[in-house]
Parts: structure tokens; sequence; C-alpha cells
């Protein structure tokens, strides 16, 4: 990411929340304080947010990425791209969101596998070639939101507005992550398995410009000559 930033001064960059890409994100970081990236011409775009909360709410998406990226390095604010789950008109907010997106196509995008299989809020049973759309989140999201904040499983929304896959699927470059041997048959599942909705992160297998990124832990279920091992 930085090399590419370095070589082209720009770009759009598509951001994951949770704790997946936390070590990423601190690097980035350090090569900024160290002088080595500038992220002044980067515009930035969130995957998804929960509905009914407004992009400075503390559990938002939003101030999530500001408080684990952004305010840490010298991206513009005008530079930052959420979705506001806090509209009263979600449909036009998702057309707003889709529009930015396809008048500024996404270089990298980083995304993350979720227990069942998700990517972004694309729940299994999205379709493979959607675009940004409202969710009702399965039970697996909802119990996963309380390692974001919430005090209880009561205060999470029970709606998401994300990117869909077929929004996702235009970025350049994909960088997928997992960590842990909990995500290990799901990274099995979502390279060697069928390319099906009912599993929404196998999807990348369609995709001309993947990186996979994974501990040994989530790389433990792959067949080693199909990786390399750092």
């Amino acid at each position: 990411m930085c090399d590419f930033i370095r070589k082209h001064g720009h770009a759009n960059i598509g951001f994951a929340t949770g704790s997946t890409p936390l070590g990423v994100y601190k690097y980035l970081i350090e090569s900024y304080q160290k002088g080595k990236v500038s992220f002044q011409n980067i515009q930035a775009f969130n995957l998804d947010e929960y509905v009914g909360l407004k992009p400075g709410h503390p559990r938002s998406f939003a101030s999530a990425m500001k408080k684990d990226l952004f305010s840490h390095i010298d991206i513009r604010l005008e530079s930052i791209h959420v979705l506001d789950g806090s509209q009263q008109d979600m449909d036009q907010e998702c057309q707003r969101y889709e529009s930015l997106i396809k008048n500024n196509p996404i270089d990298i995008q980083i995304l993350g596998i979720g227990m069942d299989g998700h990517i972004a809020y694309n729940e299994p049973g999205s379709p493979l070639d959607g675009m940004c759309h409202v969710v009702d989140l399965h039970q697996e999201s909802i119990e996963s939101s309380l390692d974001y904040g919430f005090d209880n499983i009561q205060d999470v929304p029970r709606q998401g507005v994300t990117q869909g896959i077929g929004t996702i699927m235009k970025a350049h470059q994909l960088i997928m992550m997992a960590k842990g041997q909990k995500k290990a048959k799901l990274v099995e599942k979502m390279i060697y398995g069928e390319v099906t909705s009912d599993f929404p992160s196998s999807v990348i297998q369609n995709h001309d410009h993947v990186l996979v990124c994974l501990d040994q832990g989530a790389a433990s279920q792959l067949k080693e000559e199909d990786y390399e091992r750092y």
C-alpha cells in the first residue's frame, strides 16, 4: 500500500474496521510518523456502518476508523468518506455512496472474513453482484459487535449498511486478511470451496488481483504449496 502511494502520489483506498487490520493501520501510522509516506492525496472509503448511528457516534465504524487510523495520519478530513447510517432515506444514502465510489474507483480494498463467511456486511445470501444496500444483521454479526464496545447485546443495532459485493469486486486490488485458528476452516472454504452467495467471501476467487494475508493459525488448513511463508 505504501509503495503504491509513493509510486502514484495518490490512491483511493477502502478500509475495513475490526481487530484484524489493526496491525496494518499501526504500520501505516508508523510509516507516516517516520516520513516514509504521506496520506494527503488519499481518498478513504469505509466499507460499512451501523444503521441508526451518526458518524460521530462513539460506537460507529466511522469513529473506530478515526480512532484507529485517520486521527494519526495527515489525511484530509474531506477525503474521508463514510456511509451515514443516520440518514432518513437510506436508499438515497446508498445511491450517493455508490456514485461516489463510481467516480473515484478504489485502487486497494482491505477486507476481512466474518465467522459466517460474510464480507463487509454482506451476510450469507447476499447477491454477488449487489451494490450498496441496507441489510438485516445475522445473530453472529450482532454478537461479534460486542467486541466494538457495546455494553450489552440489546444496544447493538439490528441493521447495517454496506458496500455491496458487486461494489467491492470493482476495486482494482483486494487484500483479504484473517487471523487465528478460528478462521482456518473459513479460509479453507473461501479459497477452495464453491463460489456461492451462501458464503460471500468465496467471491474473491473471481477477482483478478487478490492478496490473502494470514497468520499461521488462519493458514493451517491450506495446502502448503499454495502459500508463501514469511
